[in-house]
């Protein structure tokens, strides 16, 4: 999947990416998000997972997401 920013000018898609001809296209408004509180307790969850990766100790998605709470 290859990502590219564009804009909407006089009601058509404008980028300056090139995709080739017939290329399928997902559009997704980007609007601005809520900004996330985190607490020193999340910061430092989130300085040691970083070291985790770096070090190699990873997981794969299908076990995060085991390992995740049901929303």
């Amino acid at each position: 999947m290859r990502t590219a920013r564009a804009k909407v000018i006089k009601g058509k898609v404008v980028t300056r990416a090139k995709f080739p001809e017939g290329t399928k296209l997902l559009i997704v408004v980007d609007e601005p998000q809520p900004e996330v509180e985190l607490d020193d307790e999340d910061v430092e969850a989130i300085r040691r997972a970083r070291a985790s990766i770096r070090a190699g100790r990873k997981v794969s998605m299908d076990l995060l997401f085991k390992l995740l709470p049901e929303a």
